[in-house]
């Protein structure tokens, strides 16, 4: 900044800009110039000598969209050039993309075995693994489990696929469901098996009990 010539500024008045301005004249050099596109990590600050610069990752979550005159031809909405002529705005606007949210989220929360998310995002809250779908009294618990969460509020899905119980036990984890219910061999004693991806944790819970257990959960999961 302070070596530019002829540059253009604000002038504090809205809609007025000051074009060809020159340090000195019309405006005087600070009596502190930094130049912030040489400091590095670790330089002192000026004002107070006690900090030190640090540097740490960003991550890039925001969107700028080119909407040219898509919209503004659309709406009639225009503008006056120098030789008098109505010609439509060219357009653009910045957010939140949805889609770098997600690929953020899943940088920062992750294992070996895969994504681990958090259930403010998670795609769903739980999901109820059938080991052996040759068994009955597995199938019916499981989709029993599935339809009585999924009314109580619980987003849930069902993995009945013919596939070897651990396979199962692997992609839940890949996918990174916050929890997994399995209706193995405690269901002999009216329980299943609760996992907890985040932590690997395991306990077995009532059947009668899961619903409950599950929301209180989610429900703690999400206080801030």
């Amino acid at each position: 900044m302070v070596e530019l010539k002829n540059f253009v500024t604000g002038s504090n008045e809205s809609g007025f800009h000051v074009v060809g301005a020159n340090w000195g004249d019309p405006f005087p050099l600070p009596e502190t110039v930094v130049d912030v596109r040489t400091a590095r990590p670790g330089d002192r600050a000026i004002h107070d000598p006690d900090q030190t610069l640090q540097s740490a990752r960003g991550i890039e979550v925001g969107h700028i969209f080119q909407l040219g005159t898509k919209y503004s031809s659309r709406l009639g909405a225009t503008y006056t050039n120098e030789q008098g002529e109505d010609l439509p705005l060219v357009m653009g606007c910045y957010g939140v993309g949805v889609s770098r949210l997600a690929q953020a989220a899943v940088e920062q929360n992750y294992d070996q075995n895969g994504i681990v998310w958090t259930v403010a995002i998670a795609p769903y809250h739980a999901i109820v693994v059938i080991p052996n779908i040759s068994d009955a009294d597995q199938v019916a618990a499981a989709e029993k489990l599935y339809h009585d969460l999924n009314a109580a509020g619980v987003e849930t899905l069902l993995d009945d696929r013919n596939e070897r119980a651990g396979v199962k036990f692997k992609d839940a984890d890949l996918v990174g469901i916050p929890f997994r219910i399995v209706t193995g061999r405690s269901l002999q004693q009216g329980k299943v098996e609760l996992v907890k991806r985040a932590t690997g944790e395991s306990e077995e819970v009532a059947i009668d009990a899961v619903v409950m257990t599950l929301q209180q959960a989610i429900a703690e999961a999400l206080q801030v």
